[in-house]
């Protein structure tokens, strides 16, 4: 990890002030869909997120730095509307990018560690939950990240990122392709 922020100072200190050096931001409305054999059911649902990125520029196609988010998927049981499964994860990703005019493509791999939680609810009165299961569980979480920026100012960048987040836990698999959107902010 301190040959990754080494080589990633190194590199965006070094850069032609023409070019941009980093761009991170938030990505703010992420509609997806959850694939995943639950602790107590299969379970393929809509999902919704929130996340935020941080690239940083190298050379002339290197892109590195981290990622994160947290996926939720509400689903129903015969008790309640109120079950979800959600993941969240974070960590460093490395890729080529291409800036061409206002517009940025960026191709990565993103790793780290996360947490599934799942609130399975099998009767609810009211606001009371009368019989219930919550599980919290370490997870290793992958994904591919595909991007498309386009700049609206110098400073500022509208983005379309493509993920298929993975998520390994226990014996269980979750799958969650995602269209993410956001602002990042570029220096």
């Amino acid at each position: 990890m301190l040959y990754l922020i080494i080589m990633v100072s190194v590199a965006v200190f070094s850069q032609d002030n023409k070019k941009n050096i980093y761009s991170g931001g938030m990505l703010f409305y992420q509609p997806g869909f959850t694939i995943s054999k639950a602790n107590y059911q299969t379970l393929k649902d809509n999902s919704n997120s929130i996340g935020g990125i941080l690239r940083f520029y190298m050379a002339d196609y290197l892109t590195a730095g981290i990622y994160g988010g947290n996926q939720r998927t509400n689903y129903p049981t015969s008790g309640s509307e109120n079950s979800y499964l959600s993941v969240g994860y974070g960590g460093p990703f490395i890729g080529l990018s291409h800036k061409s005019g206002k517009f940025r493509y960026t191709l990565s791999g993103f790793g780290g560690m996360g947490t599934v939680k799942n609130l399975h609810i099998v009767s609810q009165s009211a606001n009371t939950l009368t019989q219930a299961f919550f599980s919290s569980t370490s997870a290793f979480v992958y994904s591919p990240l595909i991007s498309f920026d386009y700049a609206l100012t110098p400073k500022i960048s509208f983005t379309i990122q493509g993920i298929y987040l993975v998520a390994k836990y226990e014996k269980n698999s979750l799958y969650n392709p995602t269209l993410q959107f956001g602002i990042l902010f570029n220096r």
